[in-house]
């Protein structure tokens, strides 16, 4: 890594740290997370395999949700691959300002849709990831575990961070989905 993304990846974790929590919660309209119908998944990757990952996971998704909608962050400033699927919404740094702010076009992505549940499949508490899971308008959000990002979630889900594997949590979120009966505000 080049000095000058370097300087620029700490100029933006210092001001991203600074701004403070959406501690607005968007208000489902569901009355059981059973029930929930509409579904976002949130990514933070670094590989190439974790996206071929997310596409086998996606049509897992699909099956069990009506409307899915999956944003993948890479912490570069390239492009990992060509996504044609239309319910994924892949983008990087270069979607941000030097400070940490979202541009237009990603704001306004996150900003238009609502969802039933996020589920949050980052484990690398890196602080712009923690500002997008915090900006997505969810009714429940459900991450895994993560002493950084603890704050963000209704529900967190322990799991070791070095046999973390995406498919198996995806089953935890929807086992405890089903037998806490967890019902959401109204």
């Amino acid at each position: 890594m080049s000095l000058s993304k370097h300087i620029r990846k700490e100029i933006q974790e210092f001001f991203i740290n600074r701004m403070p929590a959406d501690e607005r919660t968007v208000i489902s309209a569901v009355d059981n997370l059973k029930k929930a119908s509409s579904l976002a998944m949130f990514f933070c990757i670094n590989s190439r395999k974790e996206l071929d990952e997310i596409r086998h996971l996606s049509g897992k998704a699909l099956k069990d949700y009506k409307s899915l909608r999956i944003f993948v962050f890479t912490n570069s400033h390239e492009s990992l691959d060509v996504i044609t699927n239309k319910s994924i919404s892949f983008f990087n740094l270069d979607d941000f300002t030097l400070f940490g702010k979202m541009k237009e076009q990603l704001s306004e992505l996150i900003e238009k849709n609502k969802f039933d549940l996020l589920i949050s499949f980052d484990k690398s508490g890196f602080p712009v990831c923690q500002r997008i899971i915090s900006e997505i308008k969810a009714g429940f959000k459900i991450g895994a575990d993560n002493t950084k990002t603890t704050h963000l979630y209704h529900l967190t889900l322990a799991c070791k961070e070095d046999e973390f594997n995406m498919d198996r949590f995806y089953e935890q979120v929807r086992h405890y989905i089903s037998i806490l009966n967890i019902k959401t505000i109204s």
